[in-house]
């Protein structure tokens, strides 16, 4: 019985094989589409609306086009401008300002933009693995391994800039990888023009460009003897492309380094402050934590590479090719470990490794090929329970602010009464409290202030206004259900009435009707 299941799928996959390009890129992307959105729809993250995170400065951008009636340059100059004395990422704020300029607050439809991204990404690092001699069921388990598991957050989210950066990472490789096998030059200058925009929307995919120029002479070297002279060749062969990528990480480095500094990275090096027991403490945990299953499969992986020693052991140009992708971002993140979004781009070079390479290691046969293959399906089955986890708590999370905030608005909307948000220190809660009751015809929120003990209104022109708490009349805050909670704001609630929202409490005094 399981000879003949095994001949079946045997035969099914052989004549999947055969289909043409056309059937095939119907059949990827349609596959993708309907994973993305069945995930994004099924489990409601397309229609959660704001999270008290990044997402509120898409209320701002609309408050300052609407409210304000700035232009829309004046919005794109100041909002790039800004971030520019503390980071480098201009198109990422170029995007989002236009994002607000064409959508407004409707978070559904740039919902749908995002994992718009997500279904290309995944169809072009599918693509790229084709081109790097994958089968389709091999590439298809690349593409899925980089993109699905505590990573997924960024199907939904719409503040993390990595859901457009592996994309367009994607459309770069698969740009250069056609450009290799065809030598047609358009394909090299579409593929330094994507690798520009990736490196000017996020700075850690800055440190993908090494990864990239390694792997053009990388392929160059495919069938040589490893000698400086064919290095040298391989190098003069490729160098127009090897220059310009020099010069785009160069550039953005020193601009970085010299120019914007590097004190708002806090998560970047070193720290002479951080002992080497806090840095094993923190990268412990998250092994344990967002990373523990390429963890613990990428061990047992590697003991079965290993089990062909000889063999294993021509495989240094692809372990230097994975190195050159997770060893920077693991610099970068040292102080802080690598959890959920952040494994984006790192993960790429493990795909490459274990999937890319070691699906294609000639040696791995009999039983131990079926071990290493079931090691890749479990992993993808645990970081598949992973994604639909998240959803879930991110669907509720955002119902449950989306309940509050009607709730509350329904309750001092045409009235004088007073709202105090205390989710502070997540001072993205407030603004979101801020901008989107502004945008919605009330400005009496007030915020409160833990260690001062102060209501304070925090933001616009009124800043330093102050109420008593007598004048409150609805407070909201945090519960435990909620991730962000960190403590009980010291409040006398008594002549208040609790209403719990999911992970956002309210308390609603009690002459209110």
């Amino acid at each position: 019985m399981a000879t003949r299941l095994i001949d079946a799928v045997y035969n099914f996959y052989g004549r999947l094989e055969k289909i043409g390009q056309k059937k095939e890129a119907l059949l990827v992307w349609g596959l993708f589409a309907a994973l993305v959105f069945g995930v994004a729809i099924g489990m409601g993250t397309l229609t959660s609306g704001f999270h008290l995170v990044d997402d509120w400065e898409f209320a701002k951008y609309v408050d300052w086009m609407t409210l304000e009636g700035r232009s829309l340059w004046s919005c794109l100059r100041e909002a790039v401008g800004y971030d520019l004395t503390m980071r480098f990422r201009p198109l990422y704020y170029i995007n989002r300002v236009l994002m607000a300029y064409v959508f407004g607050i409707n978070l559904t439809a740039m919902s749908v933009v995002k994992a718009a991204e997500i279904v290309a990404a995944l169809a072009l690092l599918y693509y790229c693995a084709r081109l790097m001699k994958c089968n389709m069921a091999y590439a298809a388990l690349f593409s899925l391994t980089v993109m699905v598991g505590y990573q997924s957050a960024v199907w939904w989210k719409l503040g993390p800039q990595e859901s457009y950066d592996i994309m367009m990472f994607a459309l770069g490789f698969w740009l250069l990888l056609k450009w290799l096998r065809t030598d047609r030059r358009g394909y090299a200058f579409a593929s330094i023009g994507a690798f520009f925009l990736m490196s000017v929307y996020k700075e850690p995919f800055i440190l993908l460009l090494p990864f990239v120029g390694l792997y053009v002479l990388y392929e160059e070297m495919q069938g040589r003897q490893v000698t400086v002279k064919n290095l040298w060749e391989a190098v003069r062969n490729r160098l127009p492309y090897l220059l310009a990528l020099g010069f785009i990480f160069v550039a953005e480095m020193i601009l970085i380094v010299f120019v914007i500094g590097t004190n708002n990275y806090s998560y970047v090096g070193l720290d002479e402050s951080v002992t080497l027991d806090q840095y094993i403490q923190v990268w412990s945990e998250a092994a344990q934590a967002d990373l523990k299953w390429y963890v613990r499969f990428g061990i047992l992986m590697c003991l079965i590479l290993l089990t062909y020693w000889e063999q294993s052991k021509k495989l240094i140009w692809e372990a230097l090719l994975t190195a050159a992708v997770i060893l920077p971002q693991c610099v970068s993140y040292s102080k802080t470990a690598i959890a959920e979004r952040y494994i984006l781009p790192c993960v790429v070079g493990f795909a490459f490794f274990f999937v890319v390479v070691g699906c294609n290691f000639r040696p791995l046969s009999g039983k131990r090929r079926i071990a290493y293959m079931l090691c890749l399906l479990l992993m993808l089955a645990a970081h598949g329970r992973v994604t639909l986890r998240e959803a879930a708590y991110f669907t509720h999370r955002g119902e449950s602010i989306k309940t509050m905030m009607e709730s509350t608005l329904s309750l001092v909307q045409g009235t004088d009464r007073k709202v105090l948000s205390c989710f502070a220190p997540n001072l993205e809660g407030n603004r979101t409290m801020y901008y989107w009751f502004r945008l919605h015809g009330y400005d009496e929120v007030f915020y409160w202030e833990e260690e001062e003990n102060k209501i304070n209104r925090s933001f616009g022109p009124r800043e330093d206004e102050q109420a008593a708490f007598e004048e409150i009349d609805v407070i909201v805050m945090y519960n435990k259900d909620d991730r962000h909670w960190c403590y009980e704001p010291s409040l006398d609630l008594s002549d208040f009435t609790e209403r719990k929202c999911g992970t956002i409490t309210m308390y609603v005094r009690n002459d209110i009707e």
